[in-house]
């Protein structure tokens, strides 16, 4: 009996790290492409990471098919880091970060925003759902840096504190602290409930049709089975 438990404890504790690692990959994604992510494309090393993790989390092998199609295609059409670079920025600017009209809308209040209910579009920083996640961040310990100049409902922030809770998590069961692995439970679920389920699944859904690009293509599935695959585990 006491060997099952440690091996159901050691299971969670690799789930959670597992977890963590692969929503801090979506996290560096969700950002202005760097020198970091061109190399770890061009030597396969990033795909290997994502691919390592959904085994890790128990994934069907079928779900990982059209991933690995997506990053082939990179290495196969980029002749060098610096182009590919400079596309990734084009790509990551048209989607995101547009002056006029962005494809996707990368803050959860303006991705929710309906004109027909609200009339008048929120305003970054002091919106309901920026405030609130900046409370979630708060009340799990996480003082953001003051030099961060996004709203709390960024997506890549999102994705940066569910990074955080799953790490704090695999710690606590490290720890053998059953209370604080809890906890951990509990914030995961409640910014699961109040945030995420609210956007996650569609804004990634939107990166898959939307990106002319196979990185965000990529970026799109891979966040899209994440979130499908570990539904049932906040619930």
């Amino acid at each position: 009996m006491e060997e099952t438990m440690q091996n159901t404890t050691e299971q969670r504790i690799q789930t959670a790290i597992a977890a963590s690692d692969l929503y801090q990959l979506l996290a560096i994604s969700l950002q202005l492409p760097t020198r970091e992510i061109t190399a770890g494309l061009l030597d396969g090393s990033l795909a290997e990471d994502v691919l390592a993790i959904f085994d890790e989390l128990g994934f069907p092998a079928h779900l990982q098919e059209d991933l690995k199609t997506e990053f082939s295609q990179i290495q196969q059409e980029s002749k060098n880091q610096e182009e590919l670079l400079s596309d990734l920025r084009k790509e990551y600017t048209r989607l995101f970060t547009h002056p006029q009209k962005s494809q996707i809308d990368i803050y959860e209040s303006l991705f929710l925003f309906n004109p027909q209910e609200l009339g008048e579009k929120p305003l970054l920083f002091i919106s309901p759902a920026a405030m609130d996640a900046e409370r979630c961040y708060k009340k799990a310990g996480v003082i953001r840096s003051k030099e961060v100049n996004e709203p709390g409902d960024h997506m890549a922030t999102e994705m940066e504190f569910m990074m955080f809770l799953y790490l704090q998590k695999a710690k606590a069961l490290q720890e053998g602290n059953q209370t604080g692995a809890e906890r951990r439970e509990e914030e995961i679920r409640e910014f699961y409930d109040v945030h995420l389920q609210k956007w996650a699944i569609d804004f990634f859904g939107r990166c898959t049709i939307l990106s002319k690009h196979p990185f965000f293509r990529a970026v799109g599935k891979t966040g899209s089975i994440f979130m499908e695959e570990m539904l049932p585990t906040y619930k």
